[in-house]
C-alpha cells in the first residue's frame, strides 16, 4: 500500500482530470466487455480488498505480463477461478481491468498514485505512462519534490529530468515549501545531488541553512556535514564574506568555520589562476577552418560550447583583449585547392549573455600568415607577403585601423611578440628565404630597428613571451627539417640562447602562455603528418612535458588562452 507521504500528493496537484484513451482493436474489445458485464465468457474473479470483478483470463493476459505469469504457467491461480491480489486499491484495480477492456481510463489527482502503483505492479505499461505523463504535467512549486520521488521510485528517467529542471529554474521558492522542510536528511542529500550540476553551490547553501532552521535542535548537528559537502570554492567571495560567515550556524561550529576558511582560500587561488588563463581555445586551422573548440583545461572544468567562426579561416591569429577574443585575417578557403587571404576581423565577448561573433572595421589590407600582439590598449599586425613590410594597429574603444611604419623586411610565416613595452617581428618567409632576423618596433618613436638574429633561419614557427625573455619554438628551418628546438631571447642581454628541445619537431602550430608556462599545440611533425600533441614548457625548470591531444588535426591554426 502506499505511504502517507505519497498520499499527500493528491491534495496538492491542482490538475483536475485527464482522460486517455487507447485506439487498437477498439471494437473487438467493445464487444468483449459487453460480454464481460453480462457475466459471459467470465472465467476468473479478481478479488481487491473488499471487491469482486469478472474478466476472462486470455483478455487479462493479452494486455499485462503479470496476468499471462498468472495463468500460463504453473502456479496455483492458473486452475483457479479466483484470484486474490494485495497491495493494489479496489478502485485503481476496477480502473485499470475497465481500461483493458476499453482502451479507455481517467486518471484524476485522486487516484493518479494507486493507479501508478497497480499498473506498475501488474505491468500495465500504457496505463504507467498515462501516469507518469499526467505526473508531468502537473509539475508545480508544492508537488516537484513528491513527484521527483514518484519519479525515482517508478524509474522514469524522463519524468526526473522534467522534474529536476523545474527544481533548478524555482529553487528559491521550493525551499520555502513544507514538502522541502519536512524532508529527511538522506532525502535532502539525495536531491542536492541531482541537482547539483545545474544549480549553484549559493542555492544550495539556501537550502541547507533553510531546512536545517526548520527544526534546528533536531537538525543542528546535522548542518556540519551538509554544509561542508559544499563546494564553496565557486561561491563568490562577496556571498562568503556577507551571508556565510555572519551565519550563526557556522559561526558556532569549529569545523564549519574552517570549511568556510578553505572556501576563501581555495577562491582566492582560483581567481588567481583565472586571470592568467585557465582554458586554452582553438580558432580555425587548415583542417578546421570554422571551428572553435576549448583544446585544454587547467582546471578539468566542463568544455563551454563556443561558435562557429563567422568565416573560415587558416593562417590567421587570435589575439584577447580585455574580455574579447579578436581573429584577424588569415586565408579564407575559396575553392577545393586555393585559399584567398582575408582582411576580415570578428570579435566574441567571453562574458555576454549570447556567445556570438561579430565583425568589427576590417583591416586595411588582406593579410594571411600575419603577426599579431597586443601593447597598451592596442592591437597590431605586420606583414601577410614574403614582400609585405606593411603594418597597422587597430583601436578597439573607436573600432579604426590607423597604418604604422613599415618594417625594414617584408615577411609571413614570422611572429609578432610584444615584450617589455616594445613589438618584436620574428623570422618567417622573406624575399624568397627562410629568416632569422629579428626587429624592435618602439611605439612612440614609431621606428622600427634591427636586434640580434636568432640563431636558426625559421618560418611557420611559434613564438611567445615569458618574464621579460621571448620564445622561439619549432618552425621550418632554411635545410628544410622540421625543428623540434627552442631558443631564447634576452631582451636586456640582446642575445639568443638555445633552450631545451620540445618532444616532438613541429611547424604550422600555434602557442600561448598560461600561467606562466608556454603551451604549444598541434602543428605538423618531422613525418609531416599532423600532430595531435598538447606540450607544456616550465621556464623554471627548462622542462617540456606532453599534457595531452587534441581531438582535431590541428595546423595552421591559433590558440588564445582565456
Amino acid at each position: 500500500m502506499l505511504s502517507d507521504k505519497v498520499k499527500t500528493l493528491c491534495d496538492e496537484i491542482s490538475t483536475e482530470k485527464i482522460v486517455f484513451e487507447r485506439q487498437e482493436a477498439k471494437s473487438l474489445l467493445e464487444y468483449a466487455n459487453r460480454k464481460r458485464l453480462t457475466g459471459k465468457f467470465n472465467d476468473v474473479t479478481i478479488n481487491v480488498e473488499d471487491e469482486s470483478i469478472s474478466a476472462n483470463k486470455m483478455v487479462l493476459s493479452c494486455f499485462s505480463d503479470y496476468f499471462e505469469n498468472m495463468f500460463d504457467i504453473e502456479m496455483k491461480e492458473k486452475h483457479e477461478n479466483q484470484v486474490e491480489i494485495r497491495g493494489v486499491a479496489a478502485a485503481a484495480m476496477k480502473l485499470i481491468i475497465e481500461f483493458i477492456y476499453t482502451g479507455n481510463i481517467e486518471i484524476s489527482k485522486e487516484n493518479v498514485c494507486d493507479l501508478l502503483s497497480a499498473s506498475n505492479m501488474m505491468q500495465i505499461d500504457d496505463v504507467k505512462e498515462f501516469c507518469l505523463k499526467f505526473l508531468e504535467d502537473s509539475i508545480s512549486i508544492e508537488t516537484c519534490l513528491t513527484i521527483s520521488y514518484l519519479a525515482d521510485l517508478y524509474g522514469s528517467d524522463h519524468l526526473e529530468d522534467q522534474v529536476k529542471t523545474f527544481i533548478e529554474e524555482n529553487i528559491d521558492s521550493v525551499i520555502t515549501t513544507e514538502n522541502f522542510k519536512n524532508l529527511f536528511k538522506k532525502e535532502l542529500v539525495s536531491l542536492s545531488r541531482k541537482v547539483k550540476t545545474e544549480l549553484s553551490e549559493t542555492a544550495l547553501y539556501k537550502a541547507v541553512v533553510n531546512w536545517t532552521k526548520h527544526d534546528l535542535e533536531e537538525r543542528r548537528a546535522d548542518f556540519q556535514s551538509l554544509f561542508s559537502a559544499l563546494d564553496l570554492i565557486t561561491v563568490l567571495p562577496s556571498f562568503l564574506e556577507e551571508i556565510v560567515s555572519c551565519e550563526n550556524l557556522v559561526r558556532e561550529n569549529t569545523e564549519c568555520l574552517e570549511t568556510l576558511v578553505d572556501g576563501f582560500v581555495g577562491r582566492a587561488r582560483q581567481e588567481r589562476l583565472k586571470a592568467n588563463g585557465t582554458r586554452i581555445l582553438n580558432l580555425g586551422g587548415t583542417e578546421t577552418p570554422h571551428k572553435v573548440t576549448e583544446v585544454f583545461n587547467i582546471l578539468q572544468e566542463p568544455c563551454k560550447t563556443y561558435p562557429d567562426l563567422d568565416a573560415g579561416r587558416h593562417g590567421l591569429c587570435s589575439i584577447l583583449w580585455h574580455n574579447f577574443v579578436y581573429v584577424i585575417g588569415g586565408g579564407t578557403p575559396k575553392v577545393k585547392e586555393t585559399s584567398a587571404s582575408t582582411n576580415l576581423v570578428a570579435r566574441l565577448k567571453l562574458n555576454g549573455k549570447e556567445l556570438k561573433w561579430e565583425k568589427v572595421a576590417p583591416m586595411k589590407f588582406q593579410r594571411w600568415q600575419i603577426g599579431a600582439a597586443v601593447l597598451g590598449d592596442l592591437i597590431f599586425v605586420v606583414g601577410g607577403s614574403s614582400n609585405d613590410r606593411s603594418g597597422e594597429y587597430y583601436t578597439p574603444t573607436t573600432n579604426k585601423w590607423t597604418t604604422m611604419s613599415q618594417m625594414k623586411r617584408g615577411r609571413f610565416g614570422h611572429s609578432l611578440v610584444t615584450c617589455e613595452g616594445s613589438l618584436y617581428a620574428i623570422g618567417g618567409f622573406e624575399n624568397g628565404d627562410h629568416s632569422k632576423s629579428v626587429e624592435r618596433y618602439q611605439p612612440t618613436s614609431d621606428v622600427w630597428n634591427d636586434v640580434e638574429c636568432m640563431t636558426t633561419a625559421r618560418r611557420w614557427f611559434a613564438s611567445v613571451a615569458v618574464g621579460g625573455f621571448i620564445y622561439a619554438t619549432g618552425g621550418k628551418s632554411k635545410e628544410g627539417t622540421t625543428e623540434k628546438s627552442v631558443e631564447r631571447y634576452d631582451v636586456t642581454a640582446n642575445k639568443w640562447t638555445r633552450v631545451s628541445d620540445m618532444n616532438y619537431g613541429r611547424n604550422a602550430h600555434s602557442a600561448c602562455v598560461m600561467q606562466g608556462k608556454i603551451y604549444v599545440v598541434g602543428g605538423v611533425d618531422e613525418s609531416e603528418d599532423c600532430s595531435r600533441t598538447i606540450e607544456c614548457y616550465d621556464p623554471d625548470n627548462d622542462e617540456w612535458t606532453v599534457v595531452g591531444e587534441t581531438s582535431d588535426y590541428l595546423l595552421n591554426h591559433s590558440v588564445v588562452a582565456i
